[in-house]
């Protein structure tokens, strides 16, 4: 009697026991899920220092077709490097994201992207709207990766401002003192150059890490985030280009390309060099 009462006894405790283990069980699957999206909408940026030339692997991304209905009212561009192997500029042209094109020319002291003299020259005879860019290192000096840039494209041929491209965080050796002084004198001298504010192109959370401090306010800016709805920055602080994917399509180049657009309050006369 005694053993079938302790009996009893357990198996109540167990029944009022199930109900919290079931509620544990839920709250678990749903953090998982939190993080699983929280992983899809991961941002491009930040980009490790020792990344080969060109962008990086930015984990995974939504598919383009996601944006396609959402984005169809405005004006589209793409960027290209030689990571895009020979393209057909005959065929970019027909494509309707082809608004604009951004070619990779440089980076750091002395790279120069292999494909860039063609991509650029091809893309303008296309008729298409073609500028350069450079991608930013801060560890080297502002000065020295200005003469690189400025002697590699032939700015006077540009039909679109260029864009310093700034992802790469300083490293733990570096002041933000350095970093800072060093891109402001490559900024500076570009634009005493060719007379404009080049766009800073970076991230939607490198921007609020080292942008929103309101220095660099006139400048106009692309930002990247692989988001479905346009990025709000720190202070709501404007931008001009949205770029919303790296996993994009355009009519002959193969593979992903990197896919942008002019936000609803700016027009393509905002970002023309001539």
């Amino acid at each position: 009697m005694t053993n079938f009462r302790s009996i009893f006894i357990i198996s109540i405790g167990l029944l009022l026991l199930l109900p919290l283990a079931n509620a544990r069980k839920k709250n678990l699957n749903i953090n998982k899920t939190s993080e699983s999206v929280d992983f899809i909408y991961k941002e491009p940026d930040p980009i490790p220092c020792n990344a080969i030339p060109d962008r990086a692997s930015k984990g995974l991304l939504l598919p383009s077709i996601f944006f396609s209905s959402s984005q169809s009212n405005y004006t589209h561009g793409i960027d290209i490097s030689h990571h895009q192997g020979d393209i057909i500029w005959a065929e970019v042209a027909t494509d309707p994201n082809a608004g604009y094109i951004f070619v990779k020319a440089t980076e750091g002291a002395n790279f120069v992207d292999r494909n860039y003299k063609r991509n650029f020259k091809e893309a303008q005879k296309a008729g298409l709207k073609v500028g350069s860019y450079h991608f930013f290192r801060p560890n080297v000096s502002g000065e020295v990766q200005y003469r690189h840039f400025i002697n590699t494209i032939d700015y006077m041929k540009q039909d679109l401002l260029p864009i310093i491209d700034v992802e790469i965080h300083p490293s733990r050796r570096m002041s933000l003192t350095t970093f800072y002084m060093r891109l402001d004198i490559l900024l500076e001298s570009v634009t005493r150059k060719i007379g404009k504010r080049p766009i800073i192109y970076t991230g939607k959370n490198f921007y609020n890490k080292y942008f929103a401090n309101g220095k660099y306010n006139e400048y106009p800016f692309m930002i990247a985030s692989y988001t479905i709805d346009e990025p709000v920055l720190k202070n709501d602080a404007d931008y001009i280009i949205w770029q919303y994917t790296a996993t994009g399509t355009a009519r002959g180049i193969d593979g992903d390309v990197d896919i942008s657009r002019l936000r609803g309050n700016h027009t393509l006369d905002e970002i023309l060099y001539r």
